[in-house]
This record gives structure tokens, C-alpha cells and sequence, in this order.
């Protein structure tokens, strides 16, 4: 009878320092953003792909998306500061800005739209691109440069609204040719770019609410120790593993995604 009023007590202490956020969705939104945080730290992304199935179990996708964004640009912002010499910044600069530049349609499809046949629609077409990157690419697509931008105006539209889209960036710059600490820093470099521009507008629209700020105050300590990990691994990884992780990434995450949509519709 005592062990169960002490474990009722420390249940009512915790839920009282939760608020708002249940015992569940502080322990859904710390293990989302621990292995999102480690995938990125090693990839130079999927946190959203990784978290995002995750906090969907327990919140809806405004908050998902806050949460994972803002997780998202903070891990990107030690990203670069520990690989900043490592980005093609030529090329990756102006993707970063066509990204930008369709971030706030974004705004305005979380605020209005239902984007779930959306998120269907675009994980699809990744799960299409991904398994046709399985075929090695010895020279640069034609017209590279403007497909690029393409792709980050693309995704500065949907992966704020889905969490989904980055892997149209991600396969672009791997046909590039480039090596993986060099696709992982500008990703991340992209990445960041984004979702810092998406985190303005996000508070500009009243986005950031005591729940989300405090589910983004939980997820501090797993995010540092899946970067922390994520970091270690990277440095292990040969070019070929590296890639396949990747693509695996893409593959697994989009189909979760496909499924839990498909399941709000039935």
C-alpha cells in the first residue's frame, strides 16, 4: 500500500511538472527526437522521417511538425558548426534559398489544409526515388543546377507541412558524387537553413504553445545524446554502408508514414 502511494505521488509530482503533456507524450516526444536527433547527427537528416511517426502516436501534426522542426534546427545548428568546411556552399546556397522562398506556403497549408493525402501523395514518389537510387549514378543529372533549386523550393513547401520531403534533396545531392561527410554537411547545412526560417514563421503565427515548448524542453537531454551518438557512428561508416543507411531510411520511414495515413482513412 505504501510502495503505491509513493509511486501515485511521484506519478502526481511529474504530471504536475508535465502540465499539459501527458506521462505518454513526454515519453513519445523523448524517444522520438533521441533516435531522430541520432539518425540526423549520422545522415545529416531524417529526424523528421525518424520522429515524426513517432509523436503522431500521440499528438496531431501541428504539433508533431513544431516540435520536430525546432528539435530539427537546433541539432543542425552543432551539425554545422562541427562541418561547416565540409559544404559545397556554391550549390547548396541557392537550394537552401529557393527553400526559403516556399517555406511560407507551408505556413499556410498547416494552418488550413489537411495534409494528409499530401504527406501520401509525396511519400510515394520518395519510396519511387529512393529505390531508383539504388542504381549507381556515374555522372551528374542533366540540367543539375536547376533541378536542384527545384527540389528545394519543393521541399521548403512540404517538409515543413509533412516532415516527409527532404529526401528530394537528399537523393539530389547524391548524385552529385559527392563523398558522405560532404552530403551529411549539406543536408544539414540545408536543413537548418529551413527549418530556421520555418521556426520564425512558425512564432510569427502563434505556433508555439506551452505544450510544445514544454515537450521541446523534455526532448533537450535525448536530442544531445542521440547527436552524441549519431557523431560517434558517422566516422565508422564506409561510403557504401552509408548510402544503403540512407536509402534504407527514406524506404522504411515513407512506408510507416503511407500506413499510418491510409489508417486515418479507413
Amino acid at each position: 500500500m505504501i510502495e503505491v502511494d509513493i509511486l501515485g505521488a511521484v506519478a502526481a509530482a511529474a504530471q504536475r511538472i508535465l502540465g499539459e503533456v501527458s506521462i505518454w507524450g513526454a515519453v513519445a516526444a523523448a524517444v522520438a527526437l533521441f533516435f531522430g536527433s541520432f539518425v540526423f547527427s549520422a545522415t545529416g537528416f531524417g529526424i523528421g522521417m525518424i520522429a515524426t511517426p513517432i509523436l503522431l502516436l500521440a499528438y496531431e501534426p501541428l504539433t508533431t511538425i513544431v516540435v520536430t522542426g525546432t528539435a530539427g534546427m537546433g541539432v543542425g545548428v552543432w551539425i554545422f558548426t562541427k562541418s561547416w568546411r565540409d559544404i559545397p556552399m556554391r550549390v547548396v546556397l541557392p537550394i537552401a534559398l529557393a527553400a526559403v522562398i516556399g517555406s511560407p506556403i507551408s505556413v499556410i497549408i498547416l494552418r488550413n489544409a489537411d495534409a494528409g493525402l499530401l504527406t501520401i501523395g509525396i511519400a510515394a514518389l520518395i519510396i519511387l526515388f529512393a529505390i531508383g537510387s539504388f542504381v549507381k549514378v556515374e555522372r551528374e543529372i542533366p540540367y543539375s543546377t536547376p533541378i536542384g533549386i527545384a527540389a528545394g523550393f519543393i521541399v521548403g513547401v512540404l517538409l515543413p507541412t509533412t516532415g516527409v520531403a527532404g529526401s528530394l534533396v537528399m537523393l539530389y545531392f547524391m548524385t552529385r558524387q559527392w563523398e558522405r561527410l560532404q552530403v551529411r554537411a549539406a543536408m544539414a547545412f540545408f536543413l537548418l537553413v529551413l527549418m530556421t526560417a520555418s521556426v520564425i514563421q512558425w512564432a510569427i503565427a502563434g505556433f508555439y504553445t506551452h505544450e510544445r515548448l514544454t515537450l521541446l524542453g523534455i526532448a533537450v537531454i535525448p536530442s544531445i545524446a542521440g547527436l552524441a551518438l549519431g557523431a560517434m557512428l558517422v566516422r565508422r561508416l564506409n561510403e557504401s554502408v552509408f548510402q544503403y543507411l540512407v536509402i534504407g531510411i527514406i524506404i522504411a520511414s515513407s512506408v510507416l508514414v503511407i500506413g499510418q495515413e491510409l489508417l486515418k482513412l479507413v
